[in-house]
């Protein structure tokens, strides 16, 4: 018992620092976001989904949209190699801190080791999106500033939304362009109940 408390700092440090770490990481093929959510749509070999909302917004060509897909696979297939040692690394760490003695030297140098990984694909992911906004023209690029500052408004609109302020958008109209993805909006719904009865 007295040698898991001498470990304890270490142990702690160790899942404090691996947090942000874990949070990280691409989508894969059906995982979380729509087109775009990461290499794990290029890393299977499929194509995602057409963004047509985002062509209609921007005004891409489809010669533009065809060098973001293939700009967007070579950066997924240029990562793979570094994700895969991330991972491998990451195991290790885990098979290591699951020990009954676990090396604090070790435990530094996987550490380490992880962040020098993580920085590698964050400047690929930088590199590729450098090349991906050469590719717009400078009034797509305003538009896509346009886009960015709407994204940071989105959790104030959702609250709008269900407080009744402003009506929700028309079903299918969601982030993702499809029908049929929006989550109910309960909070809209109770609120225009409520304004009916009074």
């Amino acid at each position: 018992m007295k040698s898991l408390w001498k470990w304890m700092p270490v142990i702690a440090l160790v899942l404090v620092a691996a947090l942000p770490l874990s949070a990280q990481g691409w989508a894969g093929p059906r995982g979380g976001r729509a087109w775009g959510a990461g290499p794990g749509w290029a890393a299977a070999g499929q194509n995602p989904p057409a963004p047509a909302a985002l062509k209609e917004a921007l005004g891409l060509s489809d010669q533009q949209m065809q060098q973001l897909r293939d700009l967007r696979k070579q950066t997924a297939e240029d990562n793979r190699a570094v994700v895969e040692q991330i991972r491998s690394k990451r195991q290790e760490l885990a098979a290591l801190m699951q020990s009954a003695n676990p090396d604090p030297a070790k435990v530094g140098q996987l550490m380490v080791d992880i962040r020098k990984l993580e920085d590698q694909r964050k400047a690929r992911v930088e590199e590729f999106r450098t090349k991906a906004l050469a590719l717009l023209t400078a009034e797509q690029k305003q538009k896509l500033a346009d886009l960015e500052k709407a994204l940071t408004l989105a959790p104030a609109a959702r609250q709008a939304v269900g407080l009744g302020l402003i009506a929700p958008p028309q079903r299918g109209a969601g982030l993702a362009g499809r029908a049929g993805r929006m989550a109910p909006m309960r909070g809209a719904r109770r609120a225009a109940k409520a304004g009916a009865r009074i």
